[in-house]
Protein backbone atom coordinates (compact mmCIF):
# COMPACT_ATOMS: atom_id res chain seq x y z
CA UNK A 1 0.00 0.00 0.00
CA UNK A 2 1.29 2.97 -0.99
CA UNK A 3 1.71 6.43 1.76
CA UNK A 4 -0.45 8.97 0.86
CA UNK A 5 1.94 11.58 1.10
CA UNK A 6 4.46 9.77 -1.33
CA UNK A 7 2.10 10.67 -3.99
CA UNK A 8 2.61 13.44 -5.22
CA UNK A 9 0.29 15.60 -8.37
CA UNK A 10 0.89 16.71 -11.47
CA UNK A 11 1.21 19.96 -10.13
CA UNK A 12 4.03 19.55 -7.58
CA UNK A 13 5.89 17.33 -9.77
CA UNK A 14 5.99 20.46 -12.62
CA UNK A 15 6.95 22.33 -9.24
CA UNK A 16 9.71 20.68 -8.82
CA UNK A 17 11.16 20.39 -12.06
CA UNK A 18 10.95 23.70 -11.97
CA UNK A 19 12.74 24.58 -9.24
CA UNK A 20 15.52 21.72 -10.45
CA UNK A 21 15.58 23.79 -13.89
CA UNK A 22 19.36 24.95 -13.07
CA UNK A 23 20.86 21.13 -13.66
CA UNK A 24 18.23 21.36 -16.96
CA UNK A 25 19.00 23.08 -20.32
CA UNK A 26 17.29 26.33 -21.01
CA UNK A 27 14.82 24.38 -24.21
CA UNK A 28 13.94 21.34 -21.85
CA UNK A 29 13.02 23.51 -19.37
CA UNK A 30 10.95 25.89 -21.25
CA UNK A 31 9.06 22.70 -22.89
CA UNK A 32 8.43 21.74 -19.25
CA UNK A 33 6.90 25.21 -18.28
CA UNK A 34 4.74 24.79 -21.58
CA UNK A 35 3.23 21.76 -20.53
CA UNK A 36 2.58 22.95 -17.22
CA UNK A 37 1.10 26.00 -18.81
CA UNK A 38 -1.09 23.80 -21.15
CA UNK A 39 -2.57 21.35 -18.20
CA UNK A 40 -3.50 24.56 -16.58
CA UNK A 41 -4.86 25.93 -19.36
CA UNK A 42 -6.99 22.88 -20.15
CA UNK A 43 -8.14 22.96 -16.63
CA UNK A 44 -9.43 26.28 -17.04
CA UNK A 45 -11.18 25.53 -20.45
CA UNK A 46 -12.74 22.93 -18.78
CA UNK A 47 -14.17 24.66 -16.07
CA UNK A 48 -15.39 27.68 -18.97
CA UNK A 49 -16.62 25.05 -21.10
CA UNK A 50 -19.08 23.18 -17.95
CA UNK A 51 -19.70 26.98 -16.67
CA UNK A 52 -21.20 27.35 -20.68
CA UNK A 53 -22.82 24.51 -20.25
CA UNK A 54 -25.16 25.32 -16.94
CA UNK A 55 -25.53 29.02 -18.45
CA UNK A 56 -27.30 27.11 -21.26
CA UNK A 57 -29.23 24.92 -19.38
CA UNK A 58 -30.47 28.02 -17.17
CA UNK A 59 -31.55 29.82 -20.25
CA UNK A 60 -33.40 26.81 -22.00
CA UNK A 61 -35.38 26.30 -18.59
CA UNK A 62 -35.81 30.42 -18.95
CA UNK A 63 -37.65 29.95 -22.42
CA UNK A 64 -41.52 30.06 -21.60
CA UNK A 65 -41.16 32.34 -19.13
CA UNK A 66 -44.11 30.33 -17.47
CA UNK A 67 -46.76 32.26 -18.91
CA UNK A 68 -50.15 31.27 -17.51
CA UNK A 69 -53.27 30.79 -19.27
CA UNK A 70 -55.11 33.67 -18.04
CA UNK A 71 -51.94 35.76 -18.84
CA UNK A 72 -51.96 34.17 -22.09
CA UNK A 73 -55.82 34.91 -22.86
CA UNK A 74 -54.87 38.52 -21.50
CA UNK A 75 -52.35 38.97 -24.42
CA UNK A 76 -54.41 38.03 -26.97
CA UNK A 77 -57.45 39.38 -25.56
CA UNK A 78 -55.07 43.04 -25.85
CA UNK A 79 -53.97 41.60 -29.89
CA UNK A 80 -57.92 41.40 -30.52
CA UNK A 81 -58.42 45.16 -29.07
CA UNK A 82 -55.30 46.99 -29.76
CA UNK A 83 -54.04 45.00 -32.60
CA UNK A 84 -50.05 44.03 -32.27
CA UNK A 85 -48.81 47.01 -31.19
CA UNK A 86 -47.40 45.47 -28.02
CA UNK A 87 -45.82 48.64 -26.36
CA UNK A 88 -49.27 49.40 -25.57
CA UNK A 89 -49.98 46.23 -24.66
CA UNK A 90 -46.62 45.89 -22.29
CA UNK A 91 -48.45 48.86 -20.75
CA UNK A 92 -51.28 47.29 -19.59
CA UNK A 93 -49.27 43.36 -18.96
CA UNK A 94 -46.94 44.81 -15.78
CA UNK A 95 -44.36 42.78 -15.36
CA UNK A 96 -43.22 41.36 -18.99
CA UNK A 97 -40.75 42.49 -21.20
CA UNK A 98 -41.58 43.90 -25.19
CA UNK A 99 -39.96 41.12 -26.79
CA UNK A 100 -40.94 38.41 -23.75
CA UNK A 101 -44.88 39.37 -25.04
CA UNK A 102 -43.99 39.54 -28.60
CA UNK A 103 -42.12 36.14 -28.89
CA UNK A 104 -44.83 34.60 -27.08
CA UNK A 105 -47.42 35.56 -29.30
CA UNK A 106 -45.23 35.09 -32.34
CA UNK A 107 -43.82 31.73 -31.59
CA UNK A 108 -46.38 30.02 -29.25
CA UNK A 109 -49.97 32.04 -29.41
CA UNK A 110 -50.28 33.29 -33.37
CA UNK A 111 -52.16 30.24 -34.35
CA UNK A 112 -53.66 28.91 -31.27
CA UNK A 113 -56.39 31.13 -30.35
CA UNK A 114 -59.22 28.47 -30.31
CA UNK A 115 -57.12 26.65 -27.98
CA UNK A 116 -56.68 29.46 -25.48
CA UNK A 117 -59.93 31.43 -25.90
CA UNK A 118 -61.60 28.74 -27.37
CA UNK A 119 -63.66 27.72 -30.80
CA UNK A 120 -65.54 30.85 -31.56
CA UNK A 121 -62.04 32.13 -32.32
CA UNK A 122 -61.18 29.67 -34.38
CA UNK A 123 -61.21 31.47 -37.13
CA UNK A 124 -58.47 33.82 -36.43
CA UNK A 125 -55.79 30.51 -36.18
CA UNK A 126 -56.17 30.40 -40.78
CA UNK A 127 -53.21 32.06 -42.37
CA UNK A 128 -53.91 35.01 -44.30
CA UNK A 129 -53.90 33.97 -48.24
CA UNK A 130 -53.65 37.21 -50.24
CA UNK A 131 -55.33 36.38 -54.00
CA UNK A 132 -53.87 37.41 -56.85
CA UNK A 133 -56.60 38.68 -59.78
CA UNK A 134 -56.08 36.11 -61.85
CA UNK A 135 -56.77 33.84 -59.29
CA UNK A 136 -59.98 35.41 -58.44
CA UNK A 137 -60.91 35.45 -62.28
CA UNK A 138 -60.24 31.43 -62.51
CA UNK A 139 -62.65 31.16 -59.42
CA UNK A 140 -64.82 33.57 -59.01
CA UNK A 141 -66.59 33.87 -55.68
CA UNK A 142 -69.90 36.03 -56.89
CA UNK A 143 -72.28 35.56 -60.11
CA UNK A 144 -71.67 34.76 -63.02
CA UNK A 145 -73.10 37.86 -64.72
CA UNK A 146 -70.97 39.82 -61.92
CA UNK A 147 -67.77 38.16 -62.92
CA UNK A 148 -68.49 38.67 -66.73
CA UNK A 149 -68.61 42.43 -66.24
CA UNK A 150 -65.55 42.30 -63.45
CA UNK A 151 -63.34 40.44 -66.19
CA UNK A 152 -64.10 43.15 -68.88
CA UNK A 153 -63.36 45.51 -66.32
CA UNK A 154 -60.17 43.67 -65.73
CA UNK A 155 -59.25 43.26 -69.21
CA UNK A 156 -59.66 46.89 -69.67
CA UNK A 157 -57.56 48.00 -66.82
CA UNK A 158 -54.89 45.81 -68.28
CA UNK A 159 -54.90 47.74 -71.83
CA UNK A 160 -54.69 51.12 -70.23
CA UNK A 161 -51.75 49.80 -67.67
CA UNK A 162 -49.77 48.15 -70.39
CA UNK A 163 -50.23 51.07 -72.75
CA UNK A 164 -48.97 53.74 -69.98
CA UNK A 165 -45.85 51.56 -69.48
CA UNK A 166 -45.14 51.53 -72.76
Amino acid sequence: MKDIDSISTLNEQSKDQLLDSSSVEPSIQNKNHQNVIQAHEAQGSAKRKSYIKKKKKQRQGRKSRDFTIQEDQKLLGFILTFGPKFKIIQRKMSGRPLNILKNRYYRDLRYRWDEVLGEEFAHLNEMKINLIPDEILKNPPFDPDLSKIMMDMMNQMQNIITKCLN
